[in-house]
């Protein structure tokens, strides 16, 4: 086969240029090395710009072998390129170049075989540009985005990034853990599909559309989520918007907090607060804050029991505040087994305990909550056994019904009250129903 020594002629290659145009082309591309070898690695064209790079005019390379403008190492590096070249493949890759003023540059070289008509292969074209600034900054780019990266899934707050129609762009390692979901199968899905907690959701889909439409640039909702295992998760949203030309919303990022403890926290606290720590019971605060609650329906017939315990104090002063706070514990216990869930079992003074009562029938008049009054002095009347002791108390009972015209707690608790007081001027150990009052006082 045929070694040509200078480039082939354009009536050698069917549709090829000649050497000079080659050479007018090639040494007009801006920034790029063009030069072509035979087989044996000798220059057979050189442009200005490869000739520059090798601190060399273009007539001194002709001929001159690669080997001798390359050190032992660098040929090293290429042969194995330019052998699959030769053997008819198209290699393109980046380098570190070591030529002259290039050397620590970074270059991009594509290397094609050089034809003949018959499509045999007798050299090799190299074409190599400097990629150096795109290479660093990419570089840059590419290790500034493995530390935000670092950062996010390092982060505390679950961090979510939503398009224009609040689809899932991206999403940290904690939101993925948040709700126990891959990020796969949440990318491009409407978060609010990905999140399908139904009416909980409500709070956070309006702080969503208002920065959608552009009414806000940032917003903070706080939402309870279902984890896939079912459980529970509260969370902080605070969402900012960038917009678009029109104002509407193009991207949202959502820094997302996990609050479940917080909010746990805050709800024994709020409990602990509404509740009697002796007994366990409602306090006075959480009574009032129920029956404020239920007056709020018209439809809601309440009835409120007052009872004062007779005969407390002597048992309290003869054998102790343990022995009398054990009893405070059983009148508890006996007047939670005759209410029903719905009704309040509370304790608002050192003997004083208050039943709540919602009438749900017709049939629940003034003689049947008198019964029920008397049926709960009966049962506080009964013997207390503490320890070896047995020990005897009653109960003063005043009722009250929840009326239209006194439609707050404090009447509420104030009429039962009277008849309480009533019920014990009349002997104790009795049941005083309270007059329904008609009119304002």
């Amino acid at each position: 086969m045929s070694q040509p020594d200078a480039l082939p002629d354009a009536n050698e290659i069917p549709g090829a240029l000649s050497a000079a145009d080659v050479g007018l082309l090639a040494n007009s591309t801006l920034g790029a090395n063009i030069s072509v070898v035979n087989r044996e690695y000798r220059l057979l064209y050189a442009n200005a710009y490869y000739a520059q790079s090798c601190s060399s005019t273009q007539e001194k390379l002709i001929g001159l072998s690669l080997f001798e403008l390359h050190d032992e190492k660098q040929m090293r590096e290429l042969e194995p390129y330019f052998r699959r070249v030769l053997a008819g493949e198209t290699v393109t890759y980046v380098r570190l170049s070591r030529i002259a003023d290039l050397n620590g540059r970074w270059i991009t070289v594509s290397l094609s075989p050089w034809l003949d008509r018959a499509g045999e292969v007798h050299g090799i074209v190299l074409v190599s540009m400097q990629v150096h600034d795109l290479k660093t900054n990419a570089e840059a780019l590419r290790a500034a985005n493995e530390r935000l990266t670092s950062h996010i899934d390092n982060s505390p707050l679950a961090i979510l990034e939503l398009d224009k129609n609040l689809g899932v762009a991206s999403c940290s390692m904690q939101f993925r853990s948040l709700i126990g979901l891959d990020l796969d199968p949440m990318l491009g899905v409407p978060l609010l599909d990905v999140l399908a907690s139904g009416e909980a959701l409500q709070p956070l889909a309006l702080a969503l559309a208002r920065l959608q439409s552009g009414d806000e640039t940032r917003n903070r909702v706080e939402v309870a989520l279902r984890h896939v295992s079912g459980a529970i998760v509260h969370t902080e949203w605070f969402n900012s918007a960038l917009t678009d030309e029109s104002g509407k919303g193009s991207s949202i990022m959502s820094l997302v907090q996990d609050t479940t403890a917080r909010t746990q926290a805050e709800a024994r606290l709020l409990e602990f607060a509404m509740r009697d720590p002796l007994t366990g019971l409602s306090n006075r605060r959480a009574l009032t804050v129920r029956i404020e609650q239920a007056m709020q329906s018209v439809d809601t017939r309440l009835a409120l029991l007052l009872i004062d315990l007779d005969g407390f104090k002597p048992i309290n002063d003869a054998y102790g505040h343990a022995v009398g706070d054990e009893v405070l514990c059983e009148v508890a216990r006996r007047l939670t087994v005759l209410t029903r869930s719905v009704d309040t079992v509370a304790r608002i003074g050192g003997d004083e305990f208050v039943l709540l009562i919602k009438l749900e029938t017709l049939h629940q008049t003034n003689q049947w909550l008198a019964e029920f009054a008397t049926r709960i002095m009966r049962s506080l009347e009964a013997p207390y056994l503490i320890g070896d002791m047995q020990l005897q108390i009653s109960a003063s009972i005043g009722v009250a019904q929840g009326s239209p015209v006194a439609p707050n707690a404090v009447e509420l608790i104030r009429r039962a009250d009277t008849a309480m007081y009533d019920a014990k001027r009349g002997g104790k150990a009795r049941v005083q129903l309270a007059p329904i009052q008609l009119t304002r006082r």
